[in-house]
């Protein structure tokens, strides 16, 4: 049986222009892995594109740059089908009048009914799609939304840590003891190593890991890290630009989000009013889920979002065993696995008090199932 690096090998090399995506609204890991791998791909001249839908974190800490996407690139083929296991066709023609396109099939012998024929868009020009920390589809966000069918349609390489991946890829590496995506993408990439491969993995790693202060980090973890730094990885910019380049008025508004920090049950919650979220640090996910992990009793942060007087945006991020798009169902709530976001047309006020009540039951089916 073919190895996983046999196998992403040949679908690599049978692929000309390739397709990197992964949750919405990526952390740092997602998208520094998926620089790397962009980098690679180039090196090996392969057409390369990265979309991410949703709020993407800064690089800066990468001396060449790369370009992020937030939607699909269309590429406008339609396709016309016919089945032809009952007949041949014995003539093709084809007129334009009045902007009208007519196609005539003439069938060598019987009949062509109307269920023989089929049409479909092929709007999207890639081959092969690498798919980076989502545990599902579903977690791709407008990404995933805007073309379903494609992704069910073209081969994708499906790369995670999490457990509760549904292995939705033709090649599925889930390494759930790995830090993050960004050493997983190490074990296909160390080979291939230059100063940007290494930064970019050196930057996933470190930022997943709150530098190396994960309970996951092992000496194995240092020791790839110290290889990293040989190869020419730049800690010193990526240590700036994720933990000493955030303005003041970035860090008023983190600092307001901690002093109105409310817990209730395995609910925590905070609020921004509506001149705030411009301010936002643009780590602020993985800020949040470390507020989650450093409460052992909590399961789901959230952010309420002051749009208007009467209109509140609900962020909900929650830890690795609770569906984010599962509590929020009843308000339709969109995002992936670990982060849902939904509007109420309610106040603030009015939004804490019907969406803390409701999850607090929700929390307690769930951990008490019988």
């Amino acid at each position: 049986m073919a190895t996983f690096t046999e196998q992403l090998n040949k679908m690599l090399a049978e692929a000309e222009h390739i397709l990197i995506t992964g949750p919405a609204d990526p952390s740092v890991d997602v998208t520094s892995a998926a620089a790397a791998w962009s980098f690679f791909l180039s090196a090996q001249k392969k057409k390369v594109d990265l979309v991410f839908a949703g709020r993407l974190p800064r690089l800066g800490f990468l001396k060449n740059k790369i370009e992020i996407n937030s939607q699909l690139e269309a590429f406008g083929k339609f396709k016309i089908l016919v089945n032809l296991q009952q007949t041949k066709i014995k003539q093709l023609s084809y007129d334009v009048k009045d902007e009208i396109l007519a196609i005539d099939l003439v069938p060598e012998g019987g009949f062509l009914n109307a269920s023989d024929v089929k049409a479909f868009s092929e709007d999207y020009r890639y081959d092969l799609i690498i798919v980076l920390g989502a545990a599902s589809l579903q977690d791709l966000g407008e990404t995933f939304l805007q073309a379903p069918e494609f992704f069910h349609q073209k081969p994708i390489i499906n790369i995670d840590r999490q457990v509760a991946n549904e292995n939705f890829g033709q090649l599925n590496i889930i390494e759930s003891t790995a830090t993050s995506v960004a050493e997983i993408s190490y074990q296909f990439l160390q080979n291939f190593l230059d100063i940007d491969i290494a930064t970019a993995i050196l930057a996933g790693m470190i930022a997943a890991t709150n530098s190396f202060q994960s309970p996951q980090v092992t000496p194995q973890t240092l020791d790839l890290a110290s290889s990293l730094i040989v190869a020419g990885a730049d800690r010193a910019k990526i240590i700036e630009v994720l933990y000493r380049t955030k303005n003041i008025e970035v860090l008023k508004v983190w600092g307001k989000v901690l002093s109105r920090i409310t817990k209730s049950g395995g609910v925590i919650f905070s609020y921004l009013e509506h001149d705030e979220a411009e301010n936002l640090p643009d780590d602020f996910q993985e800020l949040v889920k470390d507020l989650i992990l450093s409460s052992p009793q909590s399961q789901v942060a959230i952010i309420f979002y002051q749009v208007d007087f009467s209109s509140t945006e609900v962020w909900l991020y929650s830890k690795n065993n609770i569906n984010a798009l599962d509590l929020t169902k009843h308000w339709h709530g969109t995002g992936h696995r670990q982060f849902a976001k939904f509007t109420l047309d309610k106040n603030i006020e009015l939004s804490q008090e019907e969406i803390i009540a409701n999850l607090q039951n929700k929390l307690t089916i769930i951990n008490n199932p019988d």
